[in-house]
């Protein structure tokens, strides 16, 4: 798709992923990037992200660079603010008994994840084996250790439980139980900081997509007619509805396919091209 294409025109929202896509690994934004998104303001366009990240995750690289107040979709979908640093609008959120369930196939695993929950400031809970190792949490922020992850499900409303760092043939079997059993929604992915997988879980058939419907409803905006960027198999549901799909070229074969039109690497500037793309 060129910028000759008048299909461009209707974009009324541009979604992006963050972590292979927006940012690098280590969270650095390309100034070719933020220069795109000041023609998207220009445009009055809305630049909306949608992330695997909890919020103090996606503000930790967002807020040096003034996008903290920016719409936001978190924790693969379960959560939606209006902005990223405000309050959610919508919360998927696990119920106790699920939550029970959840907890009991992870250590089945011999795995003891983290738990995910909507709060300001503190939205992660590490119990006493921590299914994140310390790496992790030396580059982290808003997470609270706790003496115990079952108190923690009484007392908060979770959102989501995660663990990074394992070995893909240990997470599959927890992952599987959890989806078969229908307690709540699994996607295991590359463990960025820590090497091996990791497996996040949010609610039950909760997806980006989700929330990106949601934040459409809430702002009268057309979910047909958004231009979506993504990278990974948690942006496929998103990929597949949008009007234009943008599909980084390192991303994975079975990504590549979903796209539109693909642009350079993020650590190249390649955001730089959805100005062409969207017609700025």
């Amino acid at each position: 798709m060129t910028s000759q294409d008048p299909a461009s025109s209707r974009v009324e929202a541009l979604i992006t992923d963050l972590d292979g896509t927006f940012w690098s690994r280590q969270m650095e934004v390309h100034e070719k990037s933020l220069a795109t998104v000041a023609k998207l303001d220009e445009a009055q366009i809305p630049f909306v992200v949608a992330t695997g990240r909890r919020a103090q995750g996606a503000l930790l690289g967002l807020t040096p660079v003034g996008l903290h107040t920016r719409p936001g979709i978190l924790m693969n979908g379960a959560l939606a603010r209006d902005e990223l640093s405000g309050d959610s609008f919508l919360v998927s959120e696990i119920g106790y008994d699920d939550g029970v369930d959840v907890l009991g196939a992870f250590r089945a695993g011999d795995v003891e994840p983290v738990i995910y929950v909507d709060h300001p400031t503190t939205d992660m809970l590490v119990g006493p084996g921590g299914g994140a190792g310390e790496e992790y949490l030396a580059r982290t922020v808003g997470y609270a250790r706790v003496d115990s992850l079952e108190a923690s499900l009484q007392k908060h409303r979770v959102i989501g439980f995660g663990a990074f760092g394992f070995e893909y043939e240990q997470l599959h079997p927890i992952s599987e139980a959890i989806n078969t059993a229908r307690l709540a929604t699994g996607i295991i992915g590359e463990s960025l900081y820590e090497g091996n997988y990791g497996l996040m879980i949010q609610g039950h058939e909760i997806d980006k997509q989700t929330g990106i419907e949601a934040w459409c409803a809430r702002v009268g905006v057309d979910p047909a007619q958004l231009a979506v960027v993504g990278d990974g198999h948690n942006d496929i549901e998103m990929l597949r509805n949008a009007h234009v799909a943008i599909v980084p070229e390192n991303a994975a074969p079975e990504i590549r396919e979903l796209a539109d039109v693909i642009i350079a690497p993020n650590e190249e500037g390649g955001w730089e091209q959805i100005s062409e793309i969207l017609g700025l």
